[in-house]
């Protein structure tokens, strides 16, 4: 009998052994890993905005007191989603309100399409609602005189500069009440309405425009709907246009939109806020009124067919977030 002995040592990683012409080559084992030595996972943290800023301001008393609130981001002087984590933890909260609640922070404060003033922030925050920003508090510096409105905006003072100028306030007239029904008919039509004797308005603000012999209109007009009920439960549609004025054709549609809705859901309408000139150009800011809350949204003027070109997106709405303003109200009534 041939015994054959093979002797293999352990010591060695791998090595090749013949045996009656075939090669077989004996490996040890790959080492386990040692969990205690892994490297610990790196946490990534969510990245701050990489844009300006659009804060909503809330006057709140008669000497200059405001509440602000981050809206938006200015990308080429458009609204734009600020882009939030899916979740406002207080790591990324103290981060954020670190950069853009900072005390001392100056902006410059902006409506009805110019820029009336600077805002100096005071490093005081609110946190209305743990699920979105927060809200900070600051002093307005206005020209003497000038009435603050009930909402502005506000953003970085670098490439917003220039001398405050006179807020116009202008009010909606007779010229407007008779001009906005035959307006609002003839575009409730053109949008699909079948009854649009039966609208109702329910917002009319005049807007300053400079350039223009007389104020723009911007006007909200229901079918079968109030904003202050629920969404209606049969057909409804509602009207928001905005209207400037010509000496030969009277008021024109700047901008409008119609909407259609019922059912219980789906409402969907728009009431005037404010304007303000970026790099991109005018933006006019509205409402929006939908079945749930209340939020911004925005059209660009950009030499072409107007529409809605952002819009705040999920829960928070920065009108709730800094409450009802106390100067010159939203709307000017009917």
């Amino acid at each position: 009998m041939l015994i054959v002995a093979v002797l293999v040592s352990m010591s060695v990683a791998a090595c090749d052994v013949g045996w009656g012409g075939a090669s077989v080559t004996l490996e040890n084992p790959a080492p386990e890993a040692d969990s205690a030595l892994a490297e610990p996972a790196i946490e990534i943290e969510h990245p701050l905005p990489d844009a300006d800023l659009l804060y909503l301001v809330r006057f709140t008393g008669s000497e200059g007191r405001v509440r602000i609130v981050t809206a938006a981001r200015l990308v080429d002087g458009v609204p734009a989603t600020i882009g939030l984590p899916s979740v406002m933890d207080e790591s990324y909260r103290a981060r954020f309100d670190s950069v853009y609640y900072a005390p001392d922070l100056e902006l410059t404060l902006h409506s009805a399409g110019r820029r009336i003033g600077s805002v100096i922030l005071d490093g005081t925050r609110e946190v209305p609602d743990g699920a979105c920003v927060s809200t900070g508090g600051g002093q307005a510096l206005l020209p003497p005189g000038l009435m603050p409105p009930a909402y502005a905006f506000a953003w970085s003072a670098d490439g917003s500069g220039g001398v405050p100028a006179v807020r116009e306030a202008p009010q909606a007239d007779d010229r407007m009440r008779t001009f906005g029904p035959v307006l609002a008919e003839n575009l409730l039509r053109r949008g699909g309405e079948s009854r649009p004797y039966l609208a109702q308005r329910v917002d009319l603000v005049a807007v300053p425009w400079p350039g223009d012999e007389r104020p723009a209109m911007a006007a909200t007009y229901l079918v079968n709907d109030d904003l202050s009920s629920e969404s209606p439960a049969n057909a409804a549609s509602s009207l928001f246009v905005l209207a400037r004025f010509d000496r030969t054709r009277g008021y024109f549609p700047e901008w409008w939109e119609v909407r259609r809705y019922g059912n219980g859901v789906g409402r969907e309408a728009f009431t005037y806020l404010e304007a303000i000139t970026t790099s991109a150009g005018r933006v006019d800011f509205v409402a929006r009124h939908d079945d749930a809350n209340v939020v911004l949204a925005a059209s660009v003027d950009q030499d072409g067919d107007r529409s809605l070109d952002w819009r705040e997106e999920g829960a928070c709405s920065s009108i709730e977030l800094v409450g009802s303003g106390t100067g010159t109200p939203v709307s000017v009534g009917n």
